[in-house]
């Protein structure tokens, strides 16, 4: 799973309340004909659209209609405007990227075994994502 790929994950996961990465937050993501990903929840809602944008980054629409906005900065991350304020990320030592949400905490990601990203939020909650036969990821 590539940096680039991960970053359309994060955006929803993180924009649409699931800062806290709350256990049963599963989400699965599949490519769609924009050329962004469309994320739905275990019970099938969807969590997120996303589409590019002229940025370099990705527009994503969340499930309440409202919309985050990506792109990129000058530390190798990106920075996503969405509703609650602006998420930040940077490379980090590990291969992954760390995250700055708008309240001031952070989430880190790191690369693991299945080939796709463990996000770590506040007070240690993990959230794994693997890659799914669709060409998109599966996060629990």
């Amino acid at each position: 799973m590539t940096i680039r790929a991960l970053s359309r994950l994060v955006v929803p996961v993180l924009a649409c309340g699931l800062v806290a990465l709350r256990p049963a937050g599963d989400v699965s993501c599949r490519p769609n004909i924009f050329g962004g990903e469309d994320c739905v929840d275990a019970p099938g809602g969807r969590v997120s659209s996303s589409r590019p944008n002229i940025f370099g980054g990705f527009d994503t629409t969340l499930p309440d209609g409202s919309r985050a906005s990506s792109r990129p900065n000058i530390f190798g991350g990106k920075d996503v405007s969405t509703p609650r304020g602006t998420i930040r990320s940077r490379p980090n030592i590990f291969g992954g990227r760390d995250y700055e949400l708008p309240d001031g905490s952070r989430t880190e990601s790191r690369p693991n075994i299945f080939g796709g990203q463990d996000l770590r939020g506040q007070g240690g909650m993990i959230t794994t994502c693997r890659p799914n036969i669709f060409g998109g990821k599966d996060c629990r």
